[in-house]
């Protein structure tokens, strides 16, 4: 009687071990401060082409503590992934022929940037570098959300010309 018991008694206990997940009391949400930040896109050129299309990314907090957000899926690291919608007055989005990159969770601390207190980080990225771009009037997209947790931000206008 015993013998059955703990052969019942044994599997139900590891599964529900298995099933089981603690909680750290001491980790906190990696991108916690991220929905606080503000994204703004700006062409960053009075005249931009077909290989030349400068854009202007910053990130903007407005709060009195320092922010931070993982800057995978961001310009932050400009030649790894989509994170753009490019498209034209028709509706046709720009092909991205850029890389894409898979990674490992969660991002190690050195994949976070931190945004001052009322302060900013920028940075400028060439959207001919990653899409294919003709000379046609763009509206750009940041994507937002995903690993990065920024919010999607304004859109700005794009005016290409042939070089």
């Amino acid at each position: 009687m015993i013998h059955k018991a703990i052969k019942w008694i044994i599997p139900v206990t590891l599964i529900f071990a298995g099933c089981y997940t603690q909680k750290s009391g001491n980790k906190e949400n990696v991108n916690a401060g991220a929905g606080k930040l503000i994204t703004r896109l700006r062409i960053a050129a009075r005249s931009a082409s077909t290989e030349s299309a400068f854009l202007l990314f910053t990130v903007v907090n407005n709060t009195d503590k320092a922010q931070r957000f993982c800057k995978w899926e961001t310009p932050f690291e400009p030649r790894l992934g989509k994170y753009f919608e490019i498209v034209d007055n028709q509706g046709n989005e720009a092909t991205f022929k850029g890389a894409m990159a898979r990674r490992v969770m969660p991002p190690p601390p050195e994949a976070y940037m931190v945004v001052p207190a009322h302060g900013s980080v920028k940075t400028t990225i060439n959207l001919a570098n990653n899409y294919e771009l003709k000379a046609k009037k763009y509206t750009v997209s940041y994507t937002g959300g995903g690993v990065s947790g920024l919010n999607a931000g304004n859109a700005a206008k794009l005016n290409l010309k042939r070089p």
